[in-house]
């Protein structure tokens, strides 16, 4: 039996919100549980009806999807929020990756991969389309050296435990969740971090994630 996902739409466009909900209808597992036209609504929204999934817009009257994703990390929201951005807001995904946003879908992209990055998000793992993506990484591994002395000589290879934080990271855990999986203190995970950012030449937990998949030390 399917665990049925609770989905919330927050987008200011009447059209776009009911081409989201034919999408989801079919879908046995995903139940829409209720829409938001601005900023404000939608985190009214998470607030009153606990959704696992936020589709999220960025660009939305009285508070911008930037403002809501900061609203709902201060607020330690459970929600996880997918953004879906237009190719003219390509520029504000690894900001809104950084701010807590779980996935990245363009407005255009293939309708399938809408409810196939709904699931891989709540279960548990971080989606981020692929144009994104490969921006992202050409960012990454054009991103010159640390000169000398800054950060000493890097080291890239990595423990058995911390190719282990790596994965978990990498599946969007958060550093208890990767405490209670690995059965170790969230102490420890955090040193596991710092050493793998030194190793790698990485600086969060983006650009680590960024890292593993051009690297190929995790599979996507």
């Amino acid at each position: 039996m399917r665990i049925t996902i609770k989905v919330g739409i927050a987008d200011n466009h009447p059209i776009y919100r009911l081409g989201l909900q034919k999408l989801l209808e079919p879908e046995d597992d995903l139940i829409l549980i209720g829409e938001a036209t601005n900023g404000m609504e939608a985190v009214l929204l998470v607030e009153r009806y606990d959704p696992d999934i936020l589709l999220l817009d960025l660009k939305m009257p009285v508070m911008d999807g930037i403002e809501v994703l900061s609203e709902l990390a201060k607020r330690k929201m459970r929600t996880r929020v997918i953004l879906m951005l237009t190719e003219a807001e390509r520029d504000k995904a690894v900001r809104v990756v950084r701010l807590g946003a779980r996935g990245i879908l363009f407005k255009d992209a293939d309708p399938a991969l809408l409810t196939k990055s709904i699931r891989k998000v709540h279960n548990g793992e971080v989606w981020i389309d692929n144009p994104i993506l490969s921006q992202a990484l050409e960012s990454l591994v054009s991103k010159p050296p640390a000169p000398p002395g800054m950060s000493g000589q890097r080291d890239a290879r990595l423990s058995s435990r911390e190719m282990e934080v790596v994965r978990c990271v990498s599946m969007g855990l958060r550093n208890k969740e990767v405490a209670d999986k690995l059965g170790v203190s969230e102490a420890t995970v955090k040193n596991h971090l710092t050493s793998i950012y030194s190793k790698l030449g990485v600086s969060d937990r983006l650009e680590l994630i960024l890292y593993a998949i051009h690297h190929r030390l995790i599979r996507v």
